[in-house]
């Protein structure tokens, strides 16, 4: 009897087990890119937490005095593109500018604003201040990720390339990996 039971519970168990074609295995491993691009986007998000301590009340100028200029000059650019947000998402929403696959953005299309030449003006002198923003930026998070060299500047600029494309809104233009423009 005690047989019968052992072999009952054995074929039970084999039947719940790895081996059996219903079980769904899962295993995400975690490459050198993931942790990289994490460790960059992390360090990102740093970078805007102390954009703070340029506009904080309790900073004083000896305060300021103490910060690097590389550091005074990532979080100016942080302020900038933040302060740029508005007519970015405008001009993207009416697909004048658009996401590069290289981390920065273009013009597209001028011409729905061509007769205005301040407008166009404009978007040119925006376009200039957030890749020269977006540089700083990257340049700094080279400067303070552990591992990494200016001639990393490539991998930075794909990591935030594709954290673009993932957040540009539906109707946006990017352009993919190959070089194609397409409206996401």
């Amino acid at each position: 009897m005690k047989k019968i039971i052992v072999i009952c519970v054995f074929l039970f168990l084999m039947s719940c087990s790895i081996f059996s074609p219903q079980a769904k295995i899962e295993i995400n491993i975690v490459g050198e890119k993931t942790s990289l691009e994490n460790q960059i986007l992390g360090n990102y998000e740093f970078i805007g937490k102390e954009k703070y301590l340029l506009v904080s009340v309790r900073t004083i100028p000896d305060d300021l005095n103490k910060i690097s200029d590389k550091k005074k000059k990532s979080l100016l650019a942080y302020q900038n593109r933040l302060y740029n947000r508005d007519d970015y998402e405008r001009f993207m929403d009416r697909n004048i500018i658009g996401e590069l696959n290289t981390g920065y953005i273009d013009i597209l299309n001028l011409d729905t604003i061509q007769d205005d030449k301040t407008m166009v003006d404009y978007v040119k002198r925006l376009v200039k201040e957030e890749n020269r923003d977006r540089k700083i930026i990257f340049n700094r998070i080279i400067n303070i990720t552990e591992g990494l060299t200016l001639s990393d500047l490539n991998k930075v600029e794909q990591i935030f390339a594709k954290k673009f494309r993932e957040e540009a809104k539906e109707g946006w233009m990017i352009e993919d990996t190959g070089g194609k423009w397409v409206k996401k």
